[in-house]
């Protein structure tokens, strides 16, 4: 990934396989990146606030700034002419530990699409591809699509999109502090339910009725609670 050539992890399509540990299937592994951990942490943790949560930090759980580790609940369609032929609901957990984020994937379940909705969630601890044909259809779809995800997820990190952190402490606890910039605020706050320009070109990040965040250049000057 040095060379100004080299492919992005999209590009090469690189596959995660599914595999089974202790009869359950998983998606585990390492990739390891050239910066060191803080950014890799920053910049995994804004990719999963901007590319699963839906709102705030809804799909986040068990947050450890210290031990740069935290999880989240994501959902995948599998679409296939426009329409959604398989739903995934899955855990993943991600850890930082010496330049390496090591993930997994695991309590995957999947909906199968029916003529009037989805139908009830199972497991695919419980296929059998092997011989099943439609069962390891429905396996193949889902490391398609996790692929797809962590290779979004590698290149972000790659191309270092978040800005340099330094309010960890306060990240941590999510304390909003003046001068912090807009990423540091979106890691300890998540999406804004509202975001607009007031007319004194101040941007204003609005979350419900708990707080107003007002940026000025790029930088945290008043918080309104």
């Amino acid at each position: 990934m040095s060379s100004i050539n080299a492919q992005t992890f999209v590009e090469q399509k690189k596959i995660y396989p599914v595999t089974l540990n202790e009869e359950k299937r998983v998606v585990t592994g390492f990739q390891s990146f050239t910066i060191d951990d803080n950014e890799i942490f920053s910049n995994a943790l804004m990719w999963v606030i901007n590319n699963i949560c839906e709102r705030e930090r809804d799909a986040l759980f068990d947050i450890n700034v210290a031990k740069k580790e935290f999880s989240f609940n994501a959902t995948l369609d599998y679409i296939i002419s426009g329409k959604s032929k398989y739903q995934y609901i899955f855990k993943g957990n991600m850890k930082i530990v010496d330049r390496k984020l090591v993930y997994n994937l695991y309590d995957i379940e999947y909906k199968t699409n029916s003529i009037l909705n989805f139908s009830s969630t199972s497991s695919i601890n419980k296929l059998n591809p092997e011989k099943n044909k439609k069962q390891k259809e429905i396996i193949n779809a889902f490391q398609e699509l996790e692929s797809k995800m962590l290779n979004s997820l590698f290149d972000v990190i790659t191309e270092k999109k978040c800005s340099i952190i330094t309010h960890w402490d306060d990240i941590n606890i999510q304390r909003p502090v003046k001068g912090m910039n807009e990423d540091e605020c979106l890691l300890a706050f998540g999406k804004a339910n509202n975001i607009y320009e007031d007319n004194n070109n101040r941007t204003q990040w609005s979350y419900g009725l708990n707080f107003v965040l007002i940026f000025k250049n790029g930088l945290l000057e008043t918080i309104i609670r």
